[in-house]
């Protein structure tokens, strides 16, 4: 098991501490269930590859926290009216709004993780081939089509 040194604000570490008397255990346990959240979220959130190629795409260097994961359809919708991403994509933007609206806040921010991974992940990464680009993304969002 790898150790790690890490800051944490007052108000999380108060939240740590009211867990349990071992941090480490608190932060690995909690971790590791809000992780197997997100990945059921995402995938009960059954997003097509071309979808999750939009959000991707929109989402590239935006910072949506929490607080603001339920307006991801806004962020979306705003990406298809003003930069025709949906044209882009080949995608039914109305009905991908839609659906983003009907989702709850840990499915939204499940999308928001994925986006931000599949990013962090082409950092190191220079996979230019539309096709790959297709897999890897349906990898991170958890489609299996």
């Amino acid at each position: 098991m790898a150790k790690l040194s890490i800051a944490i604000s007052d108000e999380l570490l108060e939240k740590i501490n009211a867990r349990g008397n071992s941090r480490s255990r608190v932060i690995q346990r909690d971790l590791d269930r809000y992780y197997d959240l997100l990945e059921r979220a995402l995938k009960r959130a059954k997003l097509s590859v071309k979808e999750a190629c939009l959000i991707a795409d929109v989402l590239n260097g935006t910072v949506i926290d929490a607080r603001t994961a339920g307006m991801l359809w806004a962020e979306i919708e705003d990406g298809i009216e003003l930069e025709g991403y949906d044209e882009k994509w080949g995608v039914d933007g109305q009905a991908l709004v839609e659906k983003l609206k009907n989702l709850n806040e840990l499915q939204a921010m499940a999308i928001i993780d994925a986006a931000e991974r599949f990013w962090a992940s082409c950092e190191s990464s220079k996979e230019t081939e539309r096709e790959s680009l297709e897999e890897k993304i349906a990898r991170f969002f958890c489609i299996r089509d």
